[in-house]
This record gives C-alpha cells, sequence and structure tokens, in this order.
C-alpha cells in the first residue's frame, strides 16, 4: 500500500491477513475488510458520472472497492464505505436529494455518510450525515472523506458527528 490511506489504515490495530487480495483486519472485538478494486484502471468517474467526486473519495476507490469498517465480531453492524454500485443503488432506494449522494452506510445509526456536491471545493470539508429516519434534516460533518475515515478510526468506530441525544 503506498497512498495517503496507509496511515488511515495503519491506526487500525489487529492481526492483518490478505484474503483473494482483500486486506482484513481482526482485532479483539471488530473485523475490517478493505476489498481490492476489481480492475484499478477502470473509471469511476464513468461508474458515478451524475455526481462530482471528491479526489481522496476516487483516489480510495481506486484502491478499494468498499469496505467494511468495526463490524462487531458475531453480531455484524459496523460501518460500510460503499462501492460504486451500492453508492448508485442506496442513492436510488433512499431517495437522496441533490446535491447529496451517499459514500458509506452506517448499520449502528442506520443512516448515510454523503458528499453535499455543493461543498466539495468549499475548503471546510463536504461530508453530510443523512439519517435514515430523519431525512429532512442533514448534519454537515465539514469534514473530507480522508479526514472522516482518519476521525472515525480514532473513535473507533464512535460515530463521533452525531450530537448526543437532547442537542440536536
Amino acid at each position: 500500500m503506498s497512498n495517503s490511506f496507509d496511515g488511515s489504515i495503519r491506526m487500525i490495530r489487529g492481526s492483518r491477513t490478505e484474503r483473494d487480495g482483500n486486506l482484513h483486519i481482526i482485532n479483539g472485538k471488530n473485523e475490517f475488510i478493505f476489498y481490492k478494486a476489481n480492475d484499478p484502471n477502470t473509471s469511476i468517474e464513468a461508474h458515478l458520472k451524475s455526481f462530482d467526486l471528491p479526489e481522496d473519495y476516487v483516489e480510495f476507490l481506486h484502491k478499494f472497492d468498499s469496505a467494511v469498517l468495526f463490524q462487531g465480531l458475531g453480531y455484524g453492524g459496523g460501518c460500510s464505505i460503499l462501492s460504486p454500485q451500492l453508492v448508485i443503488q442506496y442513492w436510488k432506494g433512499y431517495s437522496i436529494d441533490h446535491p447529496y449522494y451517499p459514500i458509506a452506510w452506517s448499520s449502528h445509526s442506520l443512516g448515510c455518510i454523503c458528499v453535499d456536491q455543493d461543498r466539495i471545493d468549499s475548503g471546510n470539508g463536504y461530508l453530510t450525515w443523512i439519517e435514515s429516519m430523519d431525512p429532512d434534516n442533514p448534519i454537515d460533518i465539514d469534514l473530507t472523506f480522508t479526514e472522516w475515515l482518519d476521525k472515525l478510526i480514532e473513535h473507533e468506530g464512535k460515530e463521533f458527528w452525531i450530537p448526543p441525544f437532547g442537542e440536536q
């Protein structure tokens, strides 16, 4: 691995194995799987041509097709970084409106981490949380994909972007 995600992935503690080119990391309570990109030369932009794509997210998709993060051993859950195909399925299935499109799904709080296309070049981050039960009240996360991934790992999978109950 030799890209900007190396540092993020190295922060995950646990035993590492590669199976079929996919990186598996298991620690005492969680499993992480980074699924290699089937064909790193495939145009991610062609699959997601309807969307403005942040560079760091595209870089991730050239290396990995998708990922499962903080999946509990024996009970599942966690957070999934969506493959380009699942981005389209979730976008349509959850009727997410422009300027948003999903790039990650949280099984803990049932919602999507979305790119806000209007904020990609803002310099203040472009991610937004859209909860499946309350889609009309998005929460701006104000991080890039790489910053969000790093912070999620630092917080050991806790959804730091969701305000504590009563502070919303």
